[in-house]
């Protein structure tokens, strides 16, 4: 099951937070016809989507990873909702030169250099918002700088998603923060851990957090708070048929001429829609 969950060791008071995502990036792969790579890139997105909304609480209230990069792959926009859902695509799906090699990774399709928007919001208002330049744009980089430079809370992050030539196989992740009455000499052991690659083989395993109290050296760590997670889409037929209302009115007193139906796509989760001549006069009435 995919899960984000709250931990902390209540000894060094370090807080932890890991993320499983396999299940929703695996749906999202499939709904959107991705090759590996763009299914690896986009499982990465959600798992730091995931834990940069370890916040977020109302159920409404949503926080939106933008991402522009350099690379073949062009940029991404994944959502995790407070209800636990989560859904996003990237800009290229399919990366031919990159899908067929022997090894699957995202690094190239990245590129050097990129530029993230991160928003939370509740229907009708943003909460708030930041902006950052990650380079190069991999995923981990964007928490660690988001963390550590936008909230100013010390934070070590890794993100682990491994895909081959079938498609994704898993994806998780793990974040350590110290808090303010944290122990810091523990917190460095902690960093340690990240550094010498014994959270990133952990997380080759598991994304439970309670495992890893081995590899920092806290007996203590314990889970405190669960959400379930999932894919999940907001679109309806009514918010996807509102792009119609970009054309003009000419444009869409053409299509009713010509009696065209058009079909629409939600492009955070690929479902499509029908607009027919008659949902088409409804909006004309609307623009009327």
């Amino acid at each position: 099951m995919d899960q984000l969950v709250k931990a902390i060791s209540p000894e060094t008071k370090i807080r932890f937070a890991t993320a499983e995502v396999t299940m929703a990036a695996k749906a999202l792969e499939a709904r959107h016809l991705a090759g590996p790579t763009g299914a690896m890139a986009l499982a990465e997105g959600l798992v730091a989507t995931a834990l940069l909304s370890l916040d977020v609480t109302g159920e409404e209230e949503a926080l939106m990873l933008r991402v522009n990069a350099a690379g073949p792959i062009g940029g991404m926009m994944v959502e995790a909702m407070g209800n636990g859902g989560l859904r996003g695509f990237t800009n290229k799906k399919i990366l031919n030169e990159l899908d067929t090699l022997d090894e699957i990774s995202t690094d190239t399709a990245w590129g050097a250099s990129g530029s993230v928007q991160i928003l939370t919001s509740v229907p009708g208002k943003i909460l708030n918002q930041a902006s950052l330049n990650v380079n190069p744009p991999h995923m981990t980089y964007v928490l660690a700088r988001y963390f550590n430079h936008s909230m100013q809370v010390p934070t070590a992050c890794e993100i682990w998603a491994r895909a081959d030539a079938g498609g994704l196989i898993a994806a998780r992740g793990l974040l350590a923060q110290r808090m303010e009455d944290s122990d810091q000499e523990a917190f460095v052991r902690v960093l340690e851990a990240f550094e010498d690659g014994a959270v990133r083989k952990q997380l080759s395993e598991t994304a439970d957090p309670v495992a890893f109290g081995d590899v920092f050296g806290l007996p203590d760590l314990e889970a405190r708070e669960i959400r379930d997670l999932a894919f999940q889409c907001r679109c309806t037929k009514e918010r996807t048929l509102a792009v119609l209302k970009t054309l003009s009115r000419d444009e869409l007193n053409a299509l009713i001429v010509r009696n065209e139906s058009q079909n629409v796509t939600c492009h955070m989760c690929g479902d499509s829609y029908v607009a027919s001549t008659d949902d088409m006069r409804a909006i004309l009435d609307q623009m009327a």
